[in-house]
């Protein structure tokens, strides 16, 4: 009787144990099949879904970049924004939030065409980038940052010129005149400031 016992003991054991490497099977091939997946440039909603459900950080991340190279803004977001707080201590935290900072950039230079929604968009890029800065000072994509926020205030002054052209030439010279003045104040070092003040010279006294 003791010794049906202990042998009951040892099944279950060996039972549990082989219940475990059955599920940790079906997750390596799940994660194997996400990264498949990945490898063929593949991003949309169901694989978004199945990387989550996985709850592995660094997976999460590999599935967000490659949905920033698909221009898939809104996955990368649904993959990333609540990163840090889903796990206690999650593998290089400053990765994710600059992937998110760059969604915000690459959504900004999507924009191109649209000057009212480049502005839109060009602030929201530099506070993102701004952000990331102030929360990961010693990251390594930190040096990134830099040459992406001046695009952002290039293209931002461009928009603003844009904008002040298309109200002289639909018969505002006041408002035209105005956002001229605010380009050469607020992106004095741009490219369009510099045109912003010939043009501003050419205005009869």
């Amino acid at each position: 009787m003791k010794r049906t016992g202990v042998l009951l003991m040892m099944l279950a054991g060996l039972g549990g144990c082989a219940g475990l490497g059955q599920n940790d099977a079906e997750r390596t091939g799940e994660v194997a099949d996400v990264r498949a997946k990945l490898g063929l440039g593949r991003c949309d909603a169901d694989l978004a879904r199945q990387t989550l459900a996985l709850k592995q950080p660094e997976l999460e991340q590999e599935a967000a970049f490659v949905c920033l190279q698909q221009a898939e803004f809104g996955l990368v977001d649904r993959l990333l924004a609540d990163y840090e707080e889903r796990y206690a201590s999650p593998p290089n935290p400053d990765y994710s939030a600059y992937l998110l900072a760059l969604t915000e950039f690459l959504r900004f230079e999507a924009a191109l065409g649209d000057a009212q929604q480049r502005l839109l968009t060009g602030r929201i890029a530099h506070a993102a980038l701004v952000g990331f800065v102030r929360d990961y000072p010693t990251s390594e994509y930190r040096g990134e940052v830099a040459p992406r926020l001046q695009q952002i205030l290039e293209g931002m002054a461009t928009a603003e010129f844009d904008l002040a052209k298309l109200a002289a030439e639909t018969g505002d010279p006041a408002a035209a005149e105005a956002r001229m003045r605010y380009v050469t104040r607020q992106y004095a070092r741009t490219a369009a400031a510099k045109e912003a003040r010939a043009w501003l010279e050419l205005i009869p006294d």
